[in-house]
C-alpha cells in the first residue's frame, strides 16, 4: 500500500488530503480568513501560517508526515518545462518559487509546505501537471510584438485527469483522442488536447472572462486604463488577475449568488454571466479550428460546470462542433494522488527540474536577486 500526502494551495484556502493509494482517508479544505490575509499581502508570507494548518489537519487526523511514501503537491508558479506529469521538488524550484516565481500565486506554496513537513527524511516531494507544460505548436506562441512570445498557461492538472475520465468511459485512452477541454474556475483556462499533447491554449487573459480575471481585453484600452490608475506594476498584474470579472461587474466571485439573482429577475447579472459563457463558447470554437475542426469530444469542467444553467449556455452554442461532456469539479487531490501513484507504481518517470528563469545565471543568482513578484 502506497500512502499519499497531497497539498494544493488556492488564494483563501488550502485543500490536503492524505490517500492510502487511491483510497481517501481525510480530507480538508483550510480557510485563511480575509482578516488573516490582510496581514500576510505577499503569498511568501502565508507559508509559515499554512503550514501550521497542514500539521493541525494531520494531528486532528492522528496522521504523521513522516509515515508517507510521497507528498505531491500542487504545481506552483514555476517556468517553462517541455514535460507534462511528475518532476521532483529539488533546490532550484524552490529559490525559484521564493525568490523568482513567474507569478504571485498562493499555488506556490503548495510545494513549500511538502517540502517542510518532511524536513529531514528521504521522503520524496513531486510536483504534477504543472500549469506550465511547453507542449504546444510553435505556431501558437507567435503574436504580432517580435519581443513578445506568447509562452503557455493553462491549467492541466484537473482537465487532463477529466480526458482520461472520458477516455476510459469509451472504452479509450486520452492519448487516442482529440479533446477541447475548458476548466471553468475563478480563472478560465481552455486547450486542445491532441492525442495526449496539448497542441494550443487559451489562458485566463486571453478568452472569457472569469470569476475573477477580466480575459481578452483590447490592447487600445488596456493600455489607457492602465496608464490612468495609480497602480504600480504588481498591483496591476494582482488586481487584473483577481479583482476584475464577474467581481468587478456584480461584487461577487461567487457564481451561485448570481444565478440566485438571476432567478430573480436580475437582467444585468443575466448580461454578465451570459458574456461569460459566450466567451467560453467562443474560445472552444476558436480552439477547433487549430485542428481543422477534428474533434472527438469537449469537455467543460471545473467548480463553474456544476451550473446546469452555464454549461447550458455553452453547450448551446458549440455542441455542432462535438458532443460535450460535462464532468463538474476541480478533482484536482484525486488528480494529484493518482499522479503519485502512478509514479510509485513505475508507471511514469519523474522528471528532473532545471530551469533557470529568464534573466537569472545560477541557484546563487535568483537567491541574491528576488523579483518583484517575490
Amino acid at each position: 500500500m502506497s500512502r499519499i500526502l497531497t497539498i494544493n494551495c488556492g488564494s483563501t484556502s488550502t485543500k490536503v488530503a492524505w490517500f492510502d493509494d487511491d483510497r481517501e482517508i481525510a480530507r480538508a479544505s483550510l480557510d485563511v480568513p480575509l482578516a488573516d490575509l490582510a496581514s500576510m499581502p505577499k503569498v511568501l508570507d502565508q507559508t509559515e501560517y499554512r503550514t501550521g494548518q497542514v500539521r493541525e489537519f494531520l494531528r486532528v487526523n492522528e496522521l504523521d508526515a513522516t509515515g508517507v511514501d510521497m507528498v505531491v503537491a500542487r504545481a506552483g508558479t514555476i517556468h517553462h518545462v517541455r514535460h507534462d506529469g511528475a518532476y521532483a521538488v529539488n533546490e532550484l524550484m524552490i529559490a525559484t518559487l521564493r525568490y523568482a516565481p513567474a507569478a504571485q500565486h498562493a499555488s506556490a506554496l503548495s510545494a513549500l509546505i511538502g517540502v517542510e513537513l518532511v524536513a529531514g527524511t528521504d521522503i520524496p516531494v513531486i510536483i504534477y501537471d504543472p500549469t506550465c507544460v511547453d507542449s504546444v505548436d510553435e505556431i501558437a506562441k507567435i503574436t504580432g510584438v517580435p519581443q513578445i512570445v506568447n509562452m503557455p498557461v493553462y491549467h492541466l492538472l484537473n482537465p487532463k485527469a477529466a480526458g482520461r475520465t472520458y477516455a476510459a468511459s469509451i472504452g479509450a485512452e486520452y492519448n487516442q483522442l482529440n479533446l477541447v477541454i475548458a476548466h471553468l474556475g475563478g480563472g478560465i483556462t481552455m486547450a486542445f488536447h491532441d492525442h495526449g499533447r496539448v497542441v494550443d491554449w487559451i489562458y485566463d487573459d486571453g478568452g472569457p472572462m472569469s470569476p475573477q480575471r477580466g480575459g481578452a481585453i483590447p490592447t487600445r484600452l488596456l493600455t489607457d486604463f492602465i496608464y490612468t490608475c495609480d497602480m504600480d506594476h504588481a498591483q496591476m498584474r494582482m488586481y487584473l488577475a483577481g479583482k476584475t470579472g464577474i467581481a468587478a461587474h456584480l461584487g461577487t466571485q461567487d457564481v451561485r449568488e448570481v444565478e440566485l439573482r438571476i432567478a430573480a429577475g436580475d437582467a444585468h447579472a443575466e448580461l454578465i454571466y451570459r458574456a461569460m459563457a459566450y466567451g467560453v463558447a467562443k474560445g472552444v470554437g476558436q480552439l477547433a479550428t487549430v485542428r481543422a475542426g477534428n474533434v472527438d469530444q469537449i469537455i467543460l469542467t471545473g467548480g463553474i460546470a456544476h451550473s446546469a444553467l452555464f454549461t447550458g449556455w455553452v453547450r448551446d452554442l458549440v455542441e455542432w462542433i462535438a458532443p460535450v461532456t460535462i464532468q463538474p469539479g476541480e478533482n484536482e487531490m484525486e488528480a494529484l494522488a493518482a499522479g503519485g501513484l502512478r509514479v510509485l507504481r513505475g508507471e511514469e518517470p519523474v522528471h528532473d527540474y532545471d530551469v533557470l528563469p529568464a534573466g537569472y545565471s545560477s541557484l546563487a543568482d535568483i537567491i541574491a536577486r528576488p523579483s518583484f513578484l517575490a
